[in-house]
């Protein structure tokens, strides 16, 4: 087992409500100039999960695999919570018609119209059908300064303890393995640099160019990967022999530049991560998610 610092962990619960969906404007100007209507960001995603494809929504823009949730409050605390929840935490609804019903937070999602963010959490089929918008959802959030002690170049940055001990972490050559569905060299990865902090935010793989499709065309949602030259410890961008590991919390884009997005999950500056392929590397079925 990979050592950590875990028992030093703060447990913080965080509150958050379920968000309306929302479109940026009345059409989508799609990079090949065919307009459709953005759908699947924010609000309630009935009929998708982590472990479906990122591809083939009718008009969806980057879909999110669950209930989309943001903080409430003042700015101070909606940025606790969109900070400190890490991917793997537990959720709770503790209002509304759902009231006591555990959850999982499989992705985070930034850079959304008026400095919106979200949080997705999965919820099994029949909560969701007693779930509405404005529902109270609390996290207990746990990572937030994990540290892994045998290696120190290694930053994680939203990856909760329960997910670390799904994702079969060795030691390889004194490198950090890491079972990922595929590594995505950074030509590929869009809009995302410069932005922080890092761990409210995601990146976007470009899902326009033939050849980007073709590399990325059985990536689904839920998959672990490697951005390959792409540091995200304290800031984002290119930064060669890096690499970042996330998990894919939306769907594909229409938009140029925009894409699949990619929550941090930890990062290195120099190779000190080594990708393993392992096309069964998703957080649906490290947590048995929706018969996954």
């Amino acid at each position: 087992m990979i050592k950590t610092n875990r028992e030093k962990l703060l447990e913080i619960g965080v509150i958050g409500e379920v968000t309306h969906s929302a479109i940026e404007s009345n059409y989508v100007n799609n990079w090949d100039g065919k307009p459709s209507v953005g759908l699947g960001q924010g609000g309630i995603i009935y009929n998708v999960k982590p472990g479906d494809s990122c591809f083939g929504w009718a008009w969806g823009e980057k879909v999110e695999p669950g209930v989309s949730v943001d903080g409430v409050g003042n700015d101070r605390a909606k940025g606790s919570f969109r900070n400190f929840t890490c991917v793997g935490n537990p959720a709770k609804i503790v209002k509304g018609g759902a009231k006591g019903k555990e959850g999982v937070v499989v992705g985070k999602v930034g850079g959304l119209p008026d400095r919106k963010h979200h949080v997705v959490i999965y919820f099994e089929k029949t909560v969701l059908e007693n779930l509405a918008i404005g529902d109270k959802i609390q996290v207990r959030s746990s990572g937030v300064g994990l540290k892994l002690n045998d290696y120190p170049e290694v930053r994680a940055v939203g990856v909760s303890p329960q997910l670390l001990d799904t994702m079969g972490l060795k030691d390889i050559n004194g490198k950090l393995g890491v079972p990922v569905t595929t590594v995505i060299p950074a030509n590929y990865v869009g809009m995302g640099s410069g932005g922080a902090p890092v761990e409210a935010n995601c990146w976007n793989v470009m899902t326009q160019s033939p050849d980007a499709l073709e590399h990325l065309k059985d990536v689904k949602l839920g998959d672990i990967v490697a951005l390959q030259d792409i540091l995200s410890s304290w800031g984002r961008g290119y930064y060669e022999n890096a690499y970042t590991i996330g998990v894919v919390s939306t769907g594909a884009s229409g938009k140029l530049g925009q894409g699949i997005g990619v929550t941090t999950l930890m990062t290195c500056r120099e190779k000190e991560i080594e990708p393993i392929i392992n096309k069964d590397a998703n957080i649906g079925k490290y947590f048995k998610l929706g018969g996954a």
